[in-house]
């Protein structure tokens, strides 16, 4: 017997997903003499900021095809995440995703 190593969206039961991390940060320029930012000489570059501040973040994997979010971390820690560790995720929180509509 082949034991399947794929992931299968409780919704849909598709097995198309994608892992997405989405982060807010405030980006700070101190304002100078010739330019926003310590680190703009005459012009302002936005990626030259000063400061950046981590304000929210939200990491899930969704299915491709009918957009069901599974909150997951693949950060914490830095270890990563395995395909067990995401069928534990989809399969634990099939009564808690978010559907996205499309």
């Amino acid at each position: 017997m082949e034991i399947s190593n794929n992931l299968i969206c409780p919704s849909c039961n598709n097995n198309d997903f994608i892992g997405k991390y989405e982060a807010l940060y405030v980006y700070s320029y101190f304002i100078d003499s010739n330019a926003p930012g310590l680190k703009n000489d005459e012009n302002f570059y936005s990626f030259l900021y000063d400061k950046r501040e981590l304000k929210g973040r939200k990491q899930y994997v969704e299915c491709c095809n009918c957009g069901a979010q599974y909150p997951c971390d693949f950060t914490e820690g830095n270890k990563g995440v395995n395909s067990n560790t995401l069928k534990n995720i989809v399969n634990s929180n099939s009564t808690h995703k978010e559907t996205v509509k499309l």
